[in-house]
Parts: C-alpha cells; structure tokens; sequence
C-alpha cells in the first residue's frame, strides 16, 4: 500500500460520507470521528506511530489509542468492520 496521506484520508472521508477538511478538524460526530480513526489506522501502518502523530496534529499515545480501537471494531462491530474493509480494499 503505497498511498500518500491525502489518499487516505480522501478514501476514509468517502466511505464514511464526510469531507476530508472534517478528518482535519476537531469535529467529533460519530461520522466524522469514525473517519478519522480510519484514516489514522491505516496512516499507521505506512507510517509508524510518530510521522502519523505528525501528519494528524496528535501524540503518539493518542494514535495508539485509535488504532487499538479500530481493532477492537474490527472484532465486534460488523457495520463498522464492514466500511474498515471497504477503505481497506479501496486503498488497494
């Protein structure tokens, strides 16, 4: 997977139907706060923990949190895992 961070967040915007200046800001609905975990997760797993931090003006714990959250939708919420895999197969 070589996407730019741009990409990323394009794709997480479009799957969860919010724009990606929304990923950007500090809005916290669940649409948007969903996409922008999504963006973070797969940001992470480019980039590591800390040029993702940087990329979303967020610590480095604070990434980890998200992504452990993002595993733990895709273990027990279908709906949630259901629009991880589709930006996951987008970004392919």
């Amino acid at each position: 997977m070589s996407m730019t961070v741009e990409d990323i967040k394009r794709i997480s915007a479009e799957n969860c139907g919010v724009l990606v200046s929304d990923i950007d800001g500090r809005g916290k609905t669940q649409k948007v706060s969903l996409a922008r975990q999504i963006a973070i997760y797969f940001t992470r797993k480019q980039l590591g923990v800390e040029e993702t931090g940087k990329h979303f003006n967020r610590l480095a714990s604070a990434v980890s949190h998200t992504c452990k959250r993002v595993e733990d939708f895709l273990e027990c919420d279908r709906e949630y895992s259901a629009i991880i895999k589709k930006v996951e197969a987008d970004l392919r």
